[in-house]
């Protein structure tokens, strides 16, 4: 007798398509692996931040077992004293859908992306294994961006609201194993990692390209984090005009008077217009949360990457040019990768393995993960 694939409704308020910043590439990513392993995965994007017809377009044709867009109702003020309440995101409404939706389906999974959306999984009842993918801790995110000196932006909770939502799930998805760590310690329900890494484009691809535009490069949206990260690169640059670099991304839509003249590329269509343009990735992320889609992007592209330790958090790194101490070092890395033949092809060596290393991680998680789908619960 053949066993049925297992049928999974994924609900998300961030659209999979296109990949442009990295929660969209973690959530495309997650259906591919998932798909992958023959598990059919409907997908209901509850459109917080609007969705293009071309958009529309690519995930009805992405998920094969199911589109559905829900347009989204105001939000209103936050339910809490300077914070956001678990649910002010998540009308009731929308878990109503996903009931209906799940009644009509018979899903064996629920799979839900941010805590603030759980309030989904309180609908669908039992006989269906419910699973949140946090992304990130947001509970007290706040409090951790202020102590950076960044005004909090986006959702951010209590823990004790984050715990809430938390114990709405059966299964815990953390992206790195620091996070799951930390996710233990609030949740009573299982956690498993699931990383994120992107189809390894360095084994396949053509190495005869142009040569590119610059040596250094920064790709990044124009979070508060990286606004942050890029202007404090910016000041210890603006010292150092023997290191042309470039910026690219959202974030150079942003008026942040540099004074290090850095070429601009501007959103790019595709990351790898990014890649082809420099030789060198930088990402001097100071702080931060969950784990840094742009590091394993660029790892991805087998590129060289030089890097804060924030900017690995989570990754089993081992050269010295992915744990920088500051930005300072950063600039001192990036000299001696203009000065050393030897040092930029240890980097670059290091980063491919470490890209291979974490594409084996990341397989492992989605083996187990599609599993425990397909098993019903842990």
């Amino acid at each position: 007798m053949t066993r049925r694939s297992p049928r999974v409704l994924i609900v998300s308020p961030i659209a999979s398509h296109p990949a442009d910043q990295g929660n969209a590439a973690r959530i495309q990513a997650t259906g591919r692996e998932l798909m992958a392993r023959g598990v059919v995965c409907e997908f209901l994007h509850y459109a917080t931040e609007g969705c293009t017809p071309a958009q529309e377009a690519a995930m009805s044709a992405f998920w094969r077992g199911g589109f559905h867009l829900v347009p989204p109702q105001p939000v209103a003020r936050a339910g809490m004293p300077g914070a956001w309440a678990l649910d002010d995101w998540c009308p009731a409404s929308l878990a109503e859908h996903v009931a209906r939706l799940h009644r009509r389906g018979r899903h064996d999974a629920v799979l839900v992306h941010y805590v603030w959306m759980s309030r989904v999984l309180e609908g669908v009842g039992g006989g269906v294994l419910r699973v949140l993918d946090t992304h990130d801790l947001f509970g007290d995110r706040h409090l951790a961006a202020r102590e950076q000196g960044l005004d909090p932006s986006w959702f951010f909770t209590t823990r004790e609201e984050e715990a809430r939502g938390l114990a709405r799930a059966d299964l815990v998805l953390a992206i790195q194993e620091a996070e799951a760590a930390v996710l233990r310690g609030r949740s009573a329900a299982p956690v498993l990692t699931l990383g994120h890494m992107p189809p390894l484009r360095f084994l396949s691809t053509d190495e005869g390209a142009a040569p590119p535009r610059a040596a250094f490069g920064y790709l990044g949206s124009a979070n508060p984090w990286n606004v942050a990260s890029v202007r404090a690169l910016d000041a210890a640059l603006a010292e150092a005009p023997d290191l042309p670099w470039l910026l690219a991304g959202q974030i150079a839509r942003r008026d942040l008077r540099l004074r290090s003249d850095p070429v601009l590329l501007g959103p790019v269509p595709e990351a790898e217009d990014f890649y082809q343009a420099v030789e060198c990735v930088l990402n001097p992320m100071a702080g931060g949360t969950g784990l840094k889609i742009k590091t394993v992007e660029a790892l991805a592209a087998g590129l060289p990457v030089l890097g804060t330790r924030d900017a690995f958090a989570g990754l089993p790194a081992e050269h010295p040019g992915h744990g920088a101490a500051d930005v300072a070092t950063v600039v001192e890395l990036m000299r001696e990768y203009r000065r050393s033949g030897t040092f930029r092809a240890g980097l670059r060596r290091a980063s491919r393995l470490l890209a291979l290393r974490c594409a084996g991680a990341v397989a492992r998680q989605a083996d187990e993960l599609a599993a425990l789908l397909a098993a019903g619960g842990p």
